[in-house]
């Protein structure tokens, strides 16, 4: 197995546990104890998302990755993208949605809806816009 598929399927199994266990606190106790039961604001919930993965995006730049033109190892250095901002865009409303989802359709109803359309999603964007190849 090639290091850049290795690393993706790691990268995925990791993406996998983390996805699916934040919107878990959206149905603790404390978060529905909040306005007199009514939960917290999902755009709340999604600025402590936000806030955290600013803080923790950092990592990212002391991570080695691999290079797949140098056969090596190298670290990423910053840059700020018009893309980033975009996806920013998009993410900050699903985020918002998806805590919404949660309070009134609940973790499972939810997770298991938006997960199966963002696979859908997902595969389309990369067969057919980006030209990808199924491995």
């Amino acid at each position: 197995m090639s290091p850049p598929l290795f690393l993706g399927l790691v990268s995925a199994v990791i993406a996998t546990f983390c996805f699916g266990t934040f919107a878990v606190p959206v149905k603790s106790p404390a978060c529905l104890s909040i306005n007199s039961g009514a939960g917290i604001h999902p755009l709340a919930f999604q600025s402590y998302k936000t806030l955290c993965c600013l803080l923790t995006s950092w990592l990212a730049l002391v991570i080695p990755s691999y290079d797949e033109e140098t056969g090596g190892w190298s670290r990423a250095s910053p840059c700020i993208t018009a893309w980033g901002l975009v996806s920013g865009l998009f993410w900050v409303p699903g985020g918002v949605a998806a805590i919404y989802a949660v309070q009134n359709a609940g973790l499972a109803v939810a997770q298991g809806t938006w997960s199966t359309l963002i696979v859908l999603v997902s595969f389309i964007w990369g067969i057919f816009i980006f030209g990808e190849k199924v491995k």
